[in-house]
């Protein structure tokens, strides 16, 4: 099968550019470790407007929190250099201020900890043009945030969790994000494609980004137009790279580390340990939770998965990005479905019109695999 072989596939992405939910659209699908499709639809400008390529940049968003933060803390835990079930403050001693002290690093995981869902960080020091000092304003106000319910008490999707589990990877691994990633995941993978905008390292930043185009996002506030800078206004604020968002990507870097997992998840090798995956792959036990570690879930009550993906005994992993990008992992199928757009451009998201999006995108995938009824 050709990597643009999925028809139905092709099809509902074309009708989503043609119906505008979104301005440049990008898919990949693995299928029993196969990439069974590739495809991009609509356009980029570079400057001026030219079709999507495969190369083109997407900023993806919350899936960040899989693809960087998740999966490095399940290297981390695997190696014994972070323990779930002990208080992050043990590797960042300052998040422990307002009551804050036993919140585990499961507990951010699983966005149980207590923590709200978002805050405006950002607006700390919003004239600031230095980024070391803007990052160390957000970090002030971060650790400084109270608990809104005892932890693993509730279950509520939290940033502000993430951005503190990115810190605290960086204090147990003793680098920054970006370094981490670049050397623990990406560079294992072979990924060209995948990597933070890094105003703390400039120069890094520039080669990386030089020659690329990057599909824009918001073009709102005094930011003005995100394109080659991350969407994320508390992510751009510590610098470009944070726990809950900063990575730009491709359709197929998406699809190799969602690989990564399911080889993980099926013993063989990968730059996920196979025993810190198989834990982080459970369901947490909070009441009404459908979140694993870091991973969301197929929901009872229906998903963006679609009408038939997710349905086996093994379920399914995945997560969503702000942006409109998703990624999910059919376990019983063997197959990762990766949709990347940048819905948001140029005014905000439609929630309802980008979830439609999704669901048609994996019953198409579904349809295209016999995986359908």
């Amino acid at each position: 099968m050709s990597a643009d072989g999925l028809p139905a596939v092709a099809a509902a992405l074309e009708a989503g550019r043609r119906d505008g939910v979104a301005p440049a659209l990008s898919a990949a699908v693995r299928h029993r470790g196969a990439l069974v499709h590739h495809g991009c639809h609509g356009q980029v400008p570079a400057p001026e407007p030219r079709p999507l390529r495969p190369g083109d940049l997407f900023d993806v968003a919350s899936l960040t929190k899989v693809l960087a933060t998740t999966t490095l803390a399940a290297q981390a835990v695997s190696e014994g250099t972070v323990r779930l079930d002990e208080p992050l403050a043990r590797w960042l001693p300052g998040f422990a201020a307002a009551g804050k002290g036993a919140v585990t690093p499961r507990q951010l995981l699983a966005h149980t900890s207590g923590l709200p869902w978002w805050r405006p960080y950002h607006q700390a020091l919003p004239a600031e043009p230095d980024p070391a000092r803007r990052r160390a304003a957000v970090i002030e106000a971060l650790l400084a945030e109270p608990l809104e319910a005892p932890p693993a008490t509730r279950v509520v999707y939290s940033d502000p969790g993430f951005m503190a589990l990115g810190l605290g990877l960086e204090a147990a691994l003793g680098e920054r994000l970006p370094a981490l990633f670049e050397a623990r995941v990406a560079a294992p993978l072979g990924l060209r494609d995948t990597f933070f905008v890094d105003a703390l390292d400039p120069a890094a930043t520039a080669a990386r980004a030089a020659g690329r185009v990057f599909a824009p996002t918001r073009d709102e506030g005094v930011r003005g137009l995100r394109q080659g800078t991350v969407d994320d206004d508390n992510a751009w604020a510590l610098g470009g790279a944070a726990g809950h968002a900063g990575l730009f990507s491709t359709a197929l870097d998406v699809a190799a580390i969602g690989q990564a997992w399911l080889d993980a998840l099926e013993e063989r090798p990968s730059v996920v340990p196979a025993g810190a995956a198989r834990r982080f792959a459970l369901r947490d036990d909070a009441p009404s939770s459908s979140r694993a570690l870091g991973w969301d879930t197929r929901s009872p009550e229906g998903s963006t998965l679609g009408e038939w993906l997710g349905r086996g005994p093994r379920g399914a992993l995945g997560h969503l990005g702000f942006t409109g990008c998703s990624l999910w992992l059919d376990l019983d199928a063997g197959l990762v479905a990766v949709l990347l757009t940048n819905h948001v451009h140029p005014a905000g998201s439609d929630r309802a019109r980008i979830h439609g999006l999704r669901r048609r995108f994996h019953d198409a995938v579904a349809r295209d695999l016999g995986l359908a009824g």
